[in-house]
């Protein structure tokens, strides 16, 4: 068996880009946990990676790497592999429509795909449409609008703070949090087309926690609760850590009620997928679906005493 693993940040697609560190690291964390995990299910793997980085770490010599220094290499070799292999696990943001987008040419090559479909993906990065689509299937999340149309219907805005973030960001990229009057002053300052890809949700007051799953054809896993510790600075937010294992902090059937809710109301959710949280004092509101492996999955407390792509192996198929 060979899977190809794609790590966006690690696979050489911004070999002529400063990369940030902070960004980087989770790449590479997730990228060494999941090969870490397929490895020893004795698949082997092959992946791309930028030639500034170092090898990645491999007792099993499992793992063959396709080195990648320039863009056009980049192009080059994704391509090669689109004709060469037949199995894909794809990790990257979800931003201006990149993860939908590797998905999309697996799916048009007719390759097998270890995660969500296209569609699935197209729903859950687009915030606007995704919240629309959650509140008109009874799901706790926040009403999200455009930034434009609420700077048009904000005059009377009491609510203590809101979240301004970009319609198909990823975690808390370009995330803050404001007052009404703080978030009118910093819309107005955006040039137009800026402006029309930012959405605007109220604030909601709570824990910040996420679901780490597998979905598969016939179950869902809830890998692990976690925590996650955000702090912000100049209204700017960003997750600090994130404490996976943390099950006490949410009821074992509530997890399971809404994961099922989730998973009948989007259809094409498969393999690692991550749900966003606030737990507040009387709901547990969802804020994102990420369609993809996310950094908690690097957790050791995820995947201590157990092999989380487990269930991945009745899928993986012969060369």
């Amino acid at each position: 068996m060979t899977l190809f693993i794609y790590e966006h940040l690690t696979s050489g697609a911004l070999a002529d880009e400063a990369i940030s560190p902070s960004l980087l690291q989770e790449g590479e964390a997730m990228l060494a946990a999941i090969c870490h995990d397929i490895t020893a299910l004795g698949c082997h793997i092959t992946v791309m990676r930028d030639s500034r980085l170092p090898a990645l770490s491999d007792s099993t010599g499992l793992i063959s790497t396709v080195w990648v220094d320039s863009p056009a290499t980049y192009r080059q070799i994704w391509q090669q592999s689109l004709n060469q292999f037949q199995q894909f696990l794809i990790i990257a943001p979800e931003t201006n429509g990149l993860l939908g987008q590797l998905v999309t040419e697996l799916e048009q090559r007719q390759k097998h795909h270890l995660g969500s479909s296209a569609g699935a993906i197209k729903l859950c990065t687009d915030k606007l449409l995704s919240s629309q689509w959650l509140i008109e299937h009874g799901i706790a999340t926040p009403r999200t609008v455009n930034a434009a149309a609420w700077l048009r219907t904000s005059a009377a805005a009491t609510e203590a703070g809101w979240i301004i973030k970009p319609q198909d960001g990823a975690g808390c990229e370009q995330t803050f949090r404001m007052s009404a009057p703080q978030a009118r002053s910093y819309l107005k300052s955006l040039a137009p087309s800026v402006l029309a890809q930012q959405i605007v949700q109220p604030y909601i007051e709570g824990t910040p926690l996420s679901l780490s799953l597998l979905i598969t054809d016939s179950d869902i896993q809830v890998l692990s609760v976690n925590r996650q510790h955000i702090e912000e600075s100049d209204h700017q937010l960003h997750l600090s850590r994130c404490e996976a294992g943390q099950q006490d902090l949410i009821k074992a059937a509530e997890a399971s009620r809404l994961t099922q809710q989730i998973h009948a109301t989007i259809p094409g959710l498969w393999g690692f997928v991550g749900i966003d949280l606030v737990q507040s004092h009387d709901a547990l509101w969802l804020i994102e679906i990420n369609p993809r492996l996310t950094v908690s999955y690097a957790e050791a407390a995820l995947r201590q005493g157990h092999n989380p792509a487990l269930s991945l192996q009745p899928y993986l198929q012969e060369d």
